[in-house]
């Protein structure tokens, strides 16, 4: 026990250590004062690194010391190891720290180190700080891991660098203990949104809250080879639109590689979780694109009331097709027959006309200024405008094998989904009658990340980094850095061996 004396200092001796080493820091710099305002502020920034450094060592130090204390002062003939190998040496926004554990050796021979499990309990699978993991985290979801490695070392100043590889590693173990908990707003968050916030049913006067799912092609190894394909991903999306501006407001997502029943699964526990029930509940809307096992799989899982919407631009897209095939494309006639066909659908658009003022000290007279606000009108808004445009499916079809294919395709699409598609009484509801949510997810959330020149996913990496953009889209990356179950969670993923 001779060399306790050495290494145990009071709390007050290291805080008079570490503010004479920032004070010569302090005289260092306005010594040798460069000469420009960037070389200042870069020279401070390096000072404050290197302080920094020193006090997060001796804070560290202190709290190893505080849990070792107890354990060496109660074993008989505990005798302290300080050599290297018994300091630990860990990657922080700082920059690398080494730290002494204060592990000690019994009677016995057997060596004990209390400290590495309380203070440092990721060691050894991860040699990152949980702070300097987060950052980790955030730069590989947001950018391809080289350029998170290379803004991680420039924005540290050069303090902390990690390789692309080790970022890519944390960022899939980080990832998979983000669970659909994270990646949705709380569900008394949610339910205040929709009270105070989103669009209402113009028939009911309940809030609106919108579901979707749709799937998108990533490139992904298979069969655990080299060999990469394009792999369907199924994202699932729940949003409401404010009623002051009109804005989307996420409420959550995730995505799966599952099949359809997996998808069901997914919807299922979704609505049990997340969706509002019993008093205030809100008017759920399913509005997807015309795949069939949808309506087979996904539909039976909605709330009882669920308004089914069949994507009003997934058909247009359809008639567009039948409209070239039949007319040609970019023909007067195609472009005419496709605006009869919508017209029929959703109603006839109406430009309003308002009256231009003239401005103070304008001599020219009023006139009336056509502006482009729309609105739409339909004779029946029950339905009639389904049984107009079949009758402009079924005049004059031609005789061609072409167009009589593409119209076989086009009648069994509207006929299989004639009962989502009553798109003037959805729009005198007030309701959204596009997908264009769900499509934007694909984009903002899987796509700008994942679908880069030459990207190649393993399906759990995939995953991880779509965990953790959607946790981000959903406002949770605080709350899960901040959780309490944060620890045991990431001990566990990381395969942290306790013995060790």
């Amino acid at each position: 026990m001779t060399t306790l004396p050495q290494i145990t200092r009071s709390p007050s001796s290291v805080k008079l250590l570490l503010v004479k080493l920032f004070e010569d820091a302090v005289d260092e710099l306005i010594a040798d004062l460069p000469a420009d305002g960037r070389a200042i502020e870069l020279a401070v920034w390096k000072a404050l690194l290197a302080v920094g450094r020193e006090m997060l060592t001796a804070l560290l130090s202190m709290a190893c010391w505080r849990v070792s204390e107890p354990a060496v002062t109660a074993t008989p003939g505990a005798r302290l190891r300080l050599d290297g190998n018994y300091r630990l040496q860990q990657n922080t926004t700082l920059g690398t720290v080494s730290v002494p554990l204060f592990a000690f050796r019994d009677s016995d021979g057997k060596t004990h180190s209390p400290a590495r499990k309380a203070v440092f309990p990721l060691h050894p699978a991860c040699r990152s700080s949980v702070l300097m993991l987060e950052w980790e985290a955030r730069l590989g979801s947001q950018l391809p891991y080289r350029q998170a490695e290379e803004a991680l070392h420039f924005f540290t100043h050069g303090a902390s660098s990690v390789e692309d590889t080790t970022i890519a590693r944390h960022l899939s173990m980080t990832g998979a203990v983000i669970d659909r908990s994270w990646t949705y707003r709380k569900a008394s968050d949610i339910a205040e949104i929709l009270a105070t916030q989103a669009t209402r049913d113009a028939e009911t006067g309940k809030p609106l809250v919108y579901l979707s799912t749709d799937a998108h092609a990533l490139r992904r190894y298979t069969d655990e080879t080299f060999d990469s394909s394009w792999k369907m991903i199924n994202g699932i999306r729940m949003w409401c639109v404010d009623r002051t501006n009109g804005q989307i407001i996420h409420l959550g997502g995730e995505y799966t590689w599952g099949d359809c029943r997996e998808v069901a699964a997914c919807f299922r526990s979704l609505v049990a979780d997340y969706v509002p029930q019993g008093e205030g509940a809100p008017q759920v809307v399913l509005v997807t694109d015309g795949m069939e096992w949808i309506r087979t799989w996904v539909a039976p899982e909605m709330p009882s009331g669920t308004q089914l919407i069949l994507d009003f631009y997934h058909v247009m897209e359809h008639v567009a097709t039948c409209a070239r095939t039949r007319f040609g494309a970019g023909t007067t006639q195609a472009k005419s027959w496709y605006a009869r066909v919508r017209n029929a659908l959703i109603g006839k658009r109406v430009q309003k006309k308002k009256k231009q003022t003239t401005r103070e000290g304008h001599r020219k007279t009023k006139r009336a200024l056509r502006v482009r606000k729309t609105t739409h009108q339909s004779s029946d808004p029950h339905g009639a405008g389904n049984d107009l445009a079949w009758s402009l499916l079924e005049e004059h079809v031609p005789e061609s094998a072409p167009y009589r294919k593409a119209h076989e395709a086009l009648a069994a699409y509207v006929g299989e989904n004639e009962d989502r598609m009553d798109y003037p009484r959805y729009r005198a509801r007030g309701l959204q009658i596009g997908s264009g949510a769900m499509e934007s997810l694909h984009r903002i959330a899987s796509q700008m990340r994942l679908k880069l020149a030459g990207a190649r996913w393993l399906a759990e990496n995939a995953l991880a980094v779509l965990n953790a953009r959607l946790m981000l889209l959903a406002g949770r990356w605080a709350d899960f850095w901040e959780s309490d179950r944060l620890t045991p969670l990431l001990v566990e993923a990381f395969g942290v061996d306790d013995a060790s």
